[in-house]
């Protein structure tokens, strides 16, 4: 009985060693790695502005005779639909970081990053946000503090250049940090 309980406690202490490997040494120099993406005032912002080319579309909805089109991370085609043989652009709706949106009762639903947005798009010449939910799309209180994968070097978060509201997988120099 003592020898199991001995090599339980030992192979315990192994296995827990195995998760405990130190960062190997902080190269110098170009090496792939997480980028912090921050949101800024700026990107944080709301506004109607000029029609532009559609990027990266994503989900789309129908408001009478408006088609609202999500352009994703970027924010929502207005188009004017009353004639289908010739849509109008009517305008960009700006929301960084948005990805999912939902039309009820002339309200867009739309995330901006992890926070939640009601906006008003009754009259498409005065839309207006009703409403700004924070961080209420998180699932976590660090979720996006670190990169979300191991084994990687990482730019530290700097709090002065905004809010982390996820990472990038690119290039980075001289990083000093690693997960």
């Amino acid at each position: 009985m003592k020898n199991s309980i001995a090599i339980s406690i030992l192979m315990a202490c192994l296995l827990t060693s195995c998760f405990n490997t130190p960062p190997p040494s902080f190269p110098e120099g170009d090496v792939i790695g997480y980028q912090p993406v921050y949101l800024t005032e700026a990107d944080n912002s709301i506004a109607l502005t000029a029609a532009r080319p559609v990027e990266d579309p994503g989900q789309i909805y129908l408001l009478g005779d408006l088609v609202f089109l999500n352009d994703v991370g970027k924010g929502i085609h207005v188009i004017d639909n009353a004639d289908p043989s010739n849509p109008v652009n009517r305008g960009f709706l700006q929301v960084q970081g948005s990805e999912n949106m939902v039309i009820r009762n002339g309200i867009v639903y739309v995330n901006q990053y992890n926070s939640l947005l009601a906006i008003d798009v009754n009259d498409p010449d005065n839309i207006e946000i009703i409403s700004r939910d924070v961080d209420v799309l998180k699932s976590g209180e660090f979720d996006d503090q670190l990169p979300p994968l191991s084994g990687y070097y990482f730019e530290c978060p700097d709090e002065s250049q905004g809010t982390i509201v996820g990472w990038r997988l690119t290039t980075i120099t001289n990083p000093k940090c690693y997960k």
